[in-house]
């Protein structure tokens, strides 16, 4: 807020009084309004309240100690400023107790005033940033709920008519005579795509069931590289065939984490995902784990595309994608693949419901490292492990 947005009422029954404070105020770049007395002052600040109120102490009608109770209680973030010729010790100590920023004497030095006038303007302003912030908070909240809304209605109402789809698919495929080749390819087709759908939406599903805590992240005593080891048989056919070197380094021996079986699979998915979809064929990427005094990690790094610095913060946002989405390819395995902004988002959700915590560098056109970690369970008499590596 900008001092020339700063509105003050000049309240006094002498009208030279008013006009002096007027012209020095509007000298230091207020907003200036005058009032006679405390009625009129109120009828103004009902019209519109104003961020500073400077008042006399003696005025008919209503002297300046009744309109300063009745701004206060109406007004709070309103700063009043009580000036007079007739003070004492009492007047001052009782106008700050009900809420006075400052108690003037006449005659007045505006020296004081600027100063005091100085101070208001700082507390306006940081009242008006956080009433801002404030606000700005609540419409990302707003906005976050809205997604989370679309995310459980969509996944509710993709997923029945998909079930009847699949369904008749597999009926087709029953039926269909084997020498109708071309039918078959097209059945094949459709059901390779009703596939990708079906896992888009179990995504869904899952990234809803996590942010409203539905999703089971109980604690177990899980071996991190059976997770890997899993995962890894699951996904290196996807990396063969786009001639991406996946290379596994983990420990010899079992490395028990604090966390969610089912989560951290997940989890693992959505990064080996986002590296197949961001590494360009012939690319690498390796997934290491390893372990400190407290914590076990798992890290994917690959020498993909790279995310540009300023958008780093971004990238577990629900429904963002570092690329142009109209560029994309349909496929969710080809590079520059097609999804719905959703892996990251499911990454950051289940981090946190298994109480861990997640570290990403990366730099444009050389790749990217995510490393999670997770509490360890220790055992006695532990001796450091001879990692070893397994390459697909």
């Amino acid at each position: 807020m900008e001092k020339s947005e700063v509105r003050v009422l000049v309240v006094d029954d002498e009208q030279i009084i008013r006009e002096i404070f007027s012209t020095s105020l509007s000298r230091w770049g207020f907003q200036v309004d005058e009032a006679a007395d405390g009625q009129e002052a109120l009828k103004k600040c009902e019209f519109s309240p104003y961020h500073i109120v400077i008042t006399d102490l003696n005025m008919p009608r209503m002297d300046g100690e009744q309109l300063l109770q009745r701004i206060k209680a109406r007004w709070a973030e309103t700063e009043v400023i009580v000036v007079t010729g007739f003070g004492t010790i009492t007047n001052a100590i009782e106008a700050m107790k009900n809420g006075a920023m400052d108690f003037i004497l006449k005659p007045v030095n505006f020296e004081h005033v600027k100063l005091t006038l100085e101070k208001c303007y700082h507390k306006v302003r940081a009242a008006a940033e956080n009433e801002q912030l404030q606000t700005l908070n609540n419409e990302l909240q707003e906005i976050n709920e809205m997604k989370s809304k679309f995310l459980a209605i969509t996944n509710h109402e993709i997923r029945t008519p998909l079930t009847i789809i699949r369904g008749y698919l597999e009926i087709l495929e029953d039926i269909l005579p084997a020498e109708q080749s071309d039918a078959l390819e097209v059945l094949d087709i459709l059901n390779n795509t009703s596939r990708q759908l079906s896992n888009t939406v179990d995504r869904m599903h899952v990234l809803s069931e996590v942010h409203y805590t539905r999703f089971n992240c109980q604690d177990e005593k899980v071996d991190l590289t059976e997770i890997v080891r899993l995962v890894h048989r699951d996904y290196a056919l996807l990396f063969k065939h786009r001639n991406i070197d996946l290379t596994i380094n983990m420990p010899r021996e079992p490395l028990l984490v604090k966390a969610s079986g089912n989560g951290l699979r997940l989890l693992l998915e959505e990064l080996l995902q986002n590296a197949l979809k961001f590494t360009p064929d012939k690319g690498r990427v390796l997934v290491r784990i390893g372990k400190g005094p407290t914590e076990a990690y798992l890290e994917i790094e690959d020498n993909g595309i790279g995310i540009p610095y300023d958008k780093t913060d971004m990238i577990f946002s629900p429904f963002y994608e570092v690329q142009n989405s109209i560029h994309h390819k349909s496929s969710p395995t080809a590079f520059k693949g097609g999804g719905m902004g959703i892996g990251l988002t499911l990454v950051r959700e289940l981090v946190s419901a298994m109480k861990g915590r997640i570290w990403v560098n990366s730099e444009v056109e050389s790749g990217s490292s995510f490393r999670v970690f997770f509490p360890v369970f220790q055992t006695m008499n532990e001796t450091p492990e001879t990692p070893t590596l397994y390459v697909s």
